[in-house]
C-alpha cells in the first residue's frame, strides 16, 4: 500500500500542470533552474523554458575563480518550503543538498546553458560586480539576449580597451532603458568611451556610474550624448564638483541627481561648494545626498587600494528605486 501511494506521489510530479509547476520553478534563481531543475527529467527541462521565469537573469550571487565560474546552492526560506514536498525534495536534493560548485565551466559556456532555456526572452541581465568578463562573453550576451532593458555591467581590467566591442554590443541593445556601469579594478572612466553607449541606446533614461569619476571627460560625454536621462547617480563614486556642476547645468531633462556617499576628490564638504555655484532651490530639489557628517556608510568607507571592495558591497544599493536590482 505504501508503495502505491508513493508511485502516485510521483507521478503527481510527474505529471503537475506546467503552469503550477513554473509558479513553483520561480521560487528557484537562475542556477537553481539551469543546473538543478531542467536536468531532473524531460517534463521539467520543458518546463523550464517557461518565458515567464527568464524576465531576470540574475548572476550576482557567483562566484568567480579565474575564468571559471562557481556556484553555491541558495536554501533560504521559500526555497526550503518548497523543497519539503518529499518527492519534489528527493528529485531536486542531489541537485542542491551539498551542491557546492559548477567546475570547470566558464562565463560564455554558463551563459549558453542559460540561453538553452531562456532563449530571447531575458528583460534584465545582472553580472556579478568581480565577474570576469572578456570580449568573447560580451559578444555572446548580445547574441542570444537582444531584448535587454536593464543592464548591471561591471567594467573590469579583461574589457580594457575594448571599444569596438562596447559599440558593436550597445548598437544592438537598442531597447536598453537602465545602465549600471560599475569600476571593479583600477581604472579611470576616460578608457571606457561611455559615448558609445549614448550614442546608440537611444531609450535611455536611467544612468548609474560607480568608481573613479575624478576625470570630467565622463561629465562632458554625459551631457553631449545623453540628453534623454531623467535620472543619474554617482552613488558611492569618487567625484569632483566642476564634473557634477557640468552635469546639473548640462542635462536638461535631469529629474535627481544621486551623490549619496560620494567622496570629492576635492575635499569635503562638496554640498557646499555645490550650493555656492548654483540655486539651492534647484538643488535640493533634484540632488539627493547623504549626511555629510553623520552618514555611517561614508565614515566606514576604506582608502583607495580598497575602493572595488566598498563599490560591491554598495552597487546594488540605490535610492533611486529604477537604479536598484
Amino acid at each position: 500500500m505504501e508503495k502505491t501511494n508513493s508511485s502516485r506521489e510521483g507521478s503527481t510530479w510527474g505529471t503537475l500542470d506546467r503552469n503550477i509547476l513554473a509558479i513553483v520553478f520561480d521560487k528557484l534563481d537562475t542556477m537553481d533552474i539551469t543546473m538543478g531543475a531542467s536536468r531532473v527529467c524531460i517534463y521539467w527541462f520543458l518546463v523550464s523554458h517557461n518565458k515567464t521565469l527568464w524576465h531576470t537573469i540574475d548572476l550576482t550571487k557567483l562566484k568567480h575563480k579565474g575564468q571559471n565560474v562557481l556556484y553555491k546552492y541558495r536554501a533560504d526560506n521559500d526555497v526550503e518550503e518548497v523543497l519539503s514536498f518529499s518527492n519534489l525534495s528527493t528529485k531536486m536534493s542531489r541537485f542542491f543538498f551539498n551542491f557546492c560548485g559548477v567546475k570547470g565551466i566558464n562565463l560564455k559556456n554558463l551563459l549558453g546553458e542559460i540561453t538553452k532555456l531562456s532563449g530571447t526572452a531575458p528583460r534584465n541581465v545582472f553580472f556579478n560586480f568581480f565577474s570576469y568578463l572578456q570580449k568573447q562573453d560580451l559578444m555572446f550576451a548580445v547574441g542570444r539576449m537582444p531584448n535587454i532593458e536593464k543592464l548591471a555591467l561591471p567594467f573590469s581590467w579583461s574589457l580594457f580597451n575594448e571599444v569596438e566591442t562596447f559599440r558593436f554590443a550597445f548598437n544592438q541593445w537598442k531597447n536598453l532603458k537602465t545602465l549600471i556601469l560599475a569600476q571593479n579594478g583600477f581604472y579611470t572612466w576616460f578608457s571606457f568611451e561611455i559615448r558609445v553607449v549614448g550614442k546608440n541606446c537611444i531609450n535611455l533614461n536611467n544612468l548609474k556610474l560607480v568608481g573613479y569619476l575624478g576625470n570630467n571627460n565622463y561629465a562632458e560625454e554625459i551631457v553631449c550624448y545623453f540628453q534623454s536621462l531623467t535620472r543619474l547617480s554617482l552613488r558611492c563614486s569618487m567625484i569632483n564638483v566642476e564634473g557634477v556642476l557640468m552635469l546639473i547645468r548640462g542635462l536638461r531633462n535631469l529629474a535627481v541627481l544621486n551623490l549619496t556617499h560620494c567622496v570629492d576628490l576635492g575635499g569635503y564638504p562638496f554640498i557646499k561648494k555645490l550650493r555656492k555655484a548654483t540655486n539651492n532651490q534647484k538643488l535640493d530639489k533634484l540632488v539627493i545626498t547623504c549626511s555629510e557628517n553623520e552618514c555611517k556608510v561614508c565614515k566606514d568607507r576604506p582608502g583607495v587600494f580598497r575602493e572595488h571592495v566598498f563599490y560591491e558591497k554598495h552597487w546594488r544599493n540605490d535610492e533611486i528605486k529604477e537604479l536598484e536590482f
